[in-house]
């Protein structure tokens, strides 16, 4: 398990007061989108500086040079699903947010297999229990509400640094349903990778860049469709709430 370099990236780029810096950063996003292996020659073109400086910025974030980065970005993003965001890349530039919204919805109902195996398998667990990133803590938390309504051993914890007790209820029978988008979602990894040790009811919604950092699960249910960068949090909430208001719905 290693720490995303896309999140890295794109904390550099938009951080970053050395303009340098910041333009490196920003020639290797578009490496990582576009699925292309970074080349030095060219990140010096795009960053109008010399071959010293670019090693330099690869030493000062954790590598020996611009090769050792060049190799982790390559293995990074044969994590991510480019297939299918690049069926759909062209949606982020629409300026029809319904045919956003319907694409979006369409990658969810695609994914309807999924979700009736899911369903199946809360039908007959003994307890659910959810860990939630910060930015979608809230919508996970009205999910457990309406599974607790509806006579569900379901539970989440909202404060972070009890979490670690929480994980210990959980035995190899239950369900884990792990939330992970955006950036602030270490903490969750960390949690994911102790309770990998406990049951393999692990199921997973996420984006596509996030879907790398948990690779033991029974399944995963991907929301964005559409260029990573552009997805707004209001946006993802509206499609999360689908997949939950979806569930609750079949129950």
């Amino acid at each position: 398990m290693f720490h995303s370099i896309k999140e890295k990236l794109i904390l550099i780029k938009n951080q970053e007061k050395n303009k340098i810096h910041s333009l490196i950063a920003e020639y290797l996003l578009e490496c990582i989108e576009n699925n292309k292996t970074p080349k030095l020659k060219d990140c010096t073109v795009k960053a109008f500086c010399a071959e010293s400086a670019i090693t330099a910025f690869a030493q000062k974030y954790g590598y020996h040079g611009f090769k050792e980065l060049s190799i982790r970005i390559k293995i990074e993003t044969e994590y991510y699903d480019f297939t299918n965001i690049h069926k759909t890349k062209s949606l982020s530039t629409t300026s029809n947010y319904r045919s956003v919204i319907n694409s979006s919805l369409n990658l969810i109902d695609n994914q309807e297999t999924k979700i009736n195996n899911f369903i199946a398998d809360i039908k007959i667990a003994k307890n659910i229990y959810a860990i939630s990133c910060y930015q979608q803590l809230i919508n996970t938390e009205l999910f457990i509400s309406e599974l607790q309504l509806l006579g569900y051993n379901a539970w989440i914890n909202l404060q972070r640094k009890s979490n670690a007790a929480f994980v210990k209820k959980i035995n190899k029978d239950d369900i884990c349903i792990i939330v992970a988008f955006g950036l602030d979602n270490q903490y969750v990894v960390n949690y994911y990778n102790l309770i990998k040790e406990i049951t393999n009811n692990i199921y997973l919604i996420c984006s596509p860049s996030q879907k790398h950092k948990f690779l033991k699960l029974k399944e995963a249910f991907v929301i964005d469709c559409y260029k990573r960068s552009s997805i707004l949090d209001s946006t993802r909430s509206m499609l999360l709430l689908y997949l939950f208001s979806n569930i609750i719905f079949q129950l």
